[in-house]
């Protein structure tokens, strides 16, 4: 653990001269570019893949774009089985010099779930399949793969291989009013193999039985899975949070699930700290409109009441929800919440999915320096069934929409958001690709958000969540790639405000004692110093150009001075205290 420690703080001193930070627009003639999410490639290039749908008029095709970690396509490919229909690409995952794509297809009118492999080298498909799950009449969708290897066969070997999660009932398409929806995770050794299947389902029935599982965290001994559990509410059934664990053969060791909102509750994401044996697991409540993390104990369920919160903005804004949980950049003790925000009104327009970025201390869920929303406009396509914003919070679909770059040289976070085109030829919604630093910010358009973190309290546990396993059948596909081009744009121009300009702001003298000083004349909007694990020390809201920035009563170290001027220009500096 010191080792690892001393490692995050060089790597801290070394960000702003080793990271470049970027924020580039990927765009598609002609069609929308959705359901974005991203991997990153483990090859010794730290490369990123980023997985999305084509939506237009035609049947949907899955598309991947493998990126440098400074935005450069390498390359670009759809994929398409030109006897099947309607191919949608929900996940991926990176093992070696492999991706792994999981979704559904169009099979005879039902819908199947598919997992894909890939040459991560020149995105050439490898191998595929679809499965049955119980029998051929259900339809099932994957929306998630993690890879494992774990033994999932109980004889002390290990199986390397994938654990997809998604769902499967009644209906063609993803719908809460459908009779029978019921969650799955399904484990295959890495030539797509199914090994087992365990169906996760609660025994509620109603037109809000919605159970499905949209990811899952490997622990030391098995899988937690997140997703949605229908269970009684005050007057009627409605979907909770799933908080459901089996082991690495599929059999169910605890369920923790509960309803703490009004309507619709969904647990998204989860990260397992081995270091106390627990799950930080990322939810969205309808009754807050907003995100919160809940702390469980790995080996029992048991939910940790003085660790569990759910946030509000300062403001009282609604409508903030989370999809991503990641290691923080700055400290071992803090995690970081990537999500979007549902509709935002700049003063011209309302646009939506806008990136937000919180941290949160894992001791008590109180924020950590501050947090951002970035700034692009974007309405979502209409007609698709798996739109975020069909209702106030996403039923279902929950994209990896972060990762942390692992890169020695270069701790940052990757993120994948949205922009819309040009409205002279189409506004299609294009794919904004980003990065952030320790600070949790680049030099495009962004403002700064607050949250309060409130003690999540009592909740309604759901009893009638269970896991079974089940049976599954394969069935062949034939999947080609073929290449496509896309046309790149960055933030910076012309796809920034006119407002925004070249952050070109110095800070001297450093290393200082007493007082620093701004290298240019600007008219400040804000000005924070935050210490070397996120914690803010310093805010003000002016700045004098004679009197500078008193530091003489910090402690000797390296700290981060975040500036933003009214002109829209931010960015950040390094100070080093003496």
């Amino acid at each position: 653990m010191k080792l690892k420690l001393l490692l995050i703080s060089f790597l801290l001193f070394s960000v702003v001269a080793n990271s470049q930070l970027l924020q580039k627009n990927l765009e598609f003639s002609q069609a929308h570019l959705i359901n974005a999410n991203l991997a990153q490639i483990e090859d010794g290039t730290n490369d990123v893949v980023i997985a999305s749908n084509l939506l237009s008029t035609a049947s949907p095709e899955p598309v991947l774009k493998r990126l440098q970690d400074d935005g450069t396509v390498v390359w670009a490919k759809t994929y398409d089985d030109p006897t099947l229909l309607n191919a949608r690409i929900f996940d991926i995952t990176n093992y070696f010099d492999l991706i792994f794509m999981t979704g559904s297809v169009d099979v005879g009118g039902t819908k199947k779930i598919f997992v894909a492999k890939i040459e991560a080298a020149t995105g050439d498909l490898l191998d595929d399949r679809y499965y049955d799950i119980v029998n051929a009449n259900f339809n099932s969708t994957g929306l998630k793969v993690i890879v494992s290897d774990s033994d999932a066969t109980g004889d002390g070997n290990t199986n390397p291989g994938l654990l997809i999660t998604g769902f499967f009932g009644n209906c063609l398409n993803a719908d809460p009013s459908c009779n029978l929806n019921i969650g799955f995770a399904l484990r295959t050794n890495l030539n797509l193999d199914q090994i087992w299947v365990t169906e996760v389902d609660s025994s509620a029935s109603g037109s809000l039985d919605y159970d499905f599982v949209n990811g899952a965290v490997e622990t030391s001994d098995g899988f937690v899975l997140t997703g949605s559990a229908t269970g009684q509410g005050n007057t009627s059934i409605q979907a909770g949070v799933l908080a459901h664990k089996i082991d690495f053969e599929g059999t169910q060791v605890w369920d923790s699930s509960y309803i703490f909102g009004n309507s619709r509750d969904v647990s998204v994401d989860a990260y397992y700290d081995s270091s106390t044996d627990e799950i930080f697991m990322l939810s969205n409540y309808s009754n807050q409109h907003s995100f919160g993390v809940t702390v469980l104990d790995n080996a029992n369920g048991a939910i940790n009441a003085s660790k569990s919160w759910y946030a509000n903005e300062d403001n009282f804004e609604l409508d903030f929800y989370g999809f991503s949980l990641r290691e923080s950049l700055a400290s071992a003790n803090n995690l970081i919440i990537y999500g979007y925000r549902r509709s935002y009104f700049d003063g011209t327009s309302t646009n939506q999915t806008n990136i937000i970025v919180q941290e949160f201390e894992k001791s008590n869920g109180n924020q950590v320096g501050t947090s951002y929303q970035y700034l692009t406009p974007y309405q979502e396509p209409t007609g698709d069934p798996y739109n975020l914003w069909d209702s106030q919070l996403p039923l279902i679909y929950y994209p990896d929409i972060a990762l942390y770059d692992t890169s020695v040289t270069s701790p940052i976070h990757y993120a994948v958001g949205y922009r819309n085109g040009d409205p002279s030829t189409g506004g299609f919604s294009n794919i904004e690709f980003m990065n952030v630093d320790a600070l949790k910010i680049n030099a495009c358009d962004n403002m700064s958000l607050d949250f309060t973190t409130n003690a999540l309290g009592t909740v309604n546990t759901i009893t009638n969540v269970s896991s079974a396993v089940v049976s599954i059948v394969e069935g062949a596909m034939a999947i080609s790639g073929t290449a496509i081009t896309l046309l790149e744009d960055s933030c910076s121009n012309p796809l920034s405000l006119e407002s925004q300009k070249q952050f070109n702001i110095k800070l001297y003298p450093n290393p200082a004692s007493d007082y620093v000083f701004l290298s240019e004349d600007v008219n400040i909007r804000k000005i924070r110093i935050m210490d070397i694990t996120g914690k803010k020390v310093f805010e003000t809201n002016s700045y004098l150009k004679d009197e500078g920035i008193f530091v003489g009563n910090l402690n000797k170290g390296i700290y981060f001075i975040s500036v933003e001027t009214l002109d829209n220009v931010s960015g950040n500096l390094k100070l080093i205290k003496n």
